[in-house]
């Protein structure tokens, strides 16, 4: 579901970066993820939820720039990118409130996808786009995009163990219209709550 915003308060702040050449800003940035390691046993759905539940509580990366209008989404969906053969693929995933339900449906769609070998096609506007690197660790990441698309996208790194502390780093890309680094730090606030207090949601 989403809604036209036709009084957008950021207006002249939107119109000013869409019309560069690249619009959208890119973050890197260390997170702990500590209680996720040790308490969740699917890394890499379990990492994307809690990043989308922290985003569904700042709007700011709800909104979207689509056939020249400006749209808020009410719920934010997951696109997963994974290994096809030799290649990349992407498959979807609906947000579940109940972390064990988006599990379940997480696995289910990844048993298909692994299954057909193609990715599923998706129009959803609504999505967050999720990848990872297990392979090495990173200090930063510029990924390609298309500036006709203003989904976010968050990709993170081989974790590493400190001090008996697990981190990632984590790789932010969305407009510059609609979030900056304000909104980046209210995020990663809300991400750091939700981690430190997982139990609440598993």
């Amino acid at each position: 579901m989403r809604t036209e915003i036709t009084n957008y308060e950021r207006i002249e702040t939107f119109n000013y970066y869409n019309n560069k050449d690249n619009p959208f800003i890119y973050l890197t940035t260390k997170v702990d993820i500590t209680n996720i390691h040790n308490k969740c046993k699917n890394y890499y759905a379990s990492i994307a939820y809690f990043i989308t539940l922290a985003l569904d509580k700042v709007d700011n990366f709800k909104y979207r720039y689509e056939n020249n209008k400006i749209y808020k989404y009410d719920t934010l969906n997951i696109n997963f990118t994974q290994m096809l053969d030799n290649n990349i693929g992407f498959f979807a995933c609906n947000f579940k409130d109940n972390y064990h339900d988006f599990i379940n449906e997480y696995k289910n769609v990844q048993e298909k996808f692994n299954k057909n070998n193609s990715s599923t096609a998706s129009k959803d506007e609504g999505e967050v786009w999720f990848s990872y690197v297990p392979w090495f660790n990173m200090s930063g990441l510029i990924t390609p995009f298309d500036k006709k698309n203003t989904i976010p996208q968050f990709i993170w790194d081989k974790f590493t163990i400190e001090n008996e502390k697990c981190y990632i780093n984590l790789t932010i890309m969305a407009h510059h219209g609609f979030v900056d680094g304000f909104h980046i730090a209210t995020f990663l606030k809300t991400l750091e709550e939700i981690i430190t207090n997982i139990d609440n949601y598993i």
